[in-house]
C-alpha cells in the first residue's frame, strides 16, 4: 500500500453534490482517508471568463498501481459528467494524482507529482493541512517548506474556506 494524494475540484452545476460524489468514491479506493477543508479558489491559468472552483485535497493508502489509480479517477470523471474537449475548460468533476508515495513518474499518461502542485495554493495549503512533513519527490523539501518557500504569485491566490463543510 502506497500513501497517495489527490485533488479533486469542480467550477460548474451543484458543485457540492459534485465534491460530496468525488469523496465517496475516492473513499472506496483509499483507505485511512485524510481531507483539507473545503476551499473555493479562483481559476488559474484559464482562458476566459470561469467560475469560482471548490477544491479539496485528500489522502490515503491506496493499494492500485499509480496507472490503475488514474485510470479510476479518470472513470470518476466520466461518470460525474466531466467531457474533456479542452484542457483548461471549466469542468464539473477534476480528480488528479498530485502524489503517490515517494515515487517519481513521468510518462504520457501520467506525471507524478503533479507538474502544478507547486505553482497552486490550494494544493500546498491542502497537503500541508494533511502533513506538513510529507516529503515531495523531486523538489526535496516537505509540503510545509514548499508552502513557506512559494513564490508571491502563488501566495497571492486567492482561497476563501467553507466553513463546517
Amino acid at each position: 500500500m502506497e500513501r497517495a494524494a489527490l485533488s479533486i475540484g469542480t467550477n460548474l452545476g451543484r458543485r457540492e453534490l459534485y465534491i460530496e460524489s468525488m469523496e465517496r468514491e475516492l473513499g472506496l479506493l483509499l483507505s485511512d482517508v485524510r481531507m483539507s477543508r473545503l476551499m473555493e479558489t479562483e481559476p488559474v491559468g484559464v482562458d476566459g471568463d470561469q467560475p469560482n472552483y471548490l477544491n479539496r485535497i485528500i489522502a490515503g493508502y491506496c493499494s492500485a498501481s499509480p496507472y490503475e489509480l488514474l485510470q479510476s479517477c479518470l472513470e470518476i470523471e466520466k461518470r460525474l459528467g466531466r467531457i474533456r474537449e479542452r484542457v483548461k475548460d471549466s469542468r464539473t468533476a477534476d480528480v488528479d494524482i498530485l502524489l503517490f508515495g515517494n515515487l517519481e513518474i513521468n510518462s504520457a499518461e501520467l506525471t507524478v507529482p503533479h507538474p502544478q502542485i507547486l505553482n497552486r495554493r490550494f494544493c500546498l495549503e491542502g497537503l500541508c493541512q494533511i502533513d506538513k512533513g510529507w516529503i515531495v519527490p523531486g523538489a526535496y523539501k516537505n509540503t510545509g517548506k514548499l508552502y513557506e518557500e512559494m513564490s508571491a504569485e502563488v501566495r497571492a491566490q486567492k482561497i476563501i474556506f467553507i466553513a463546517d463543510y
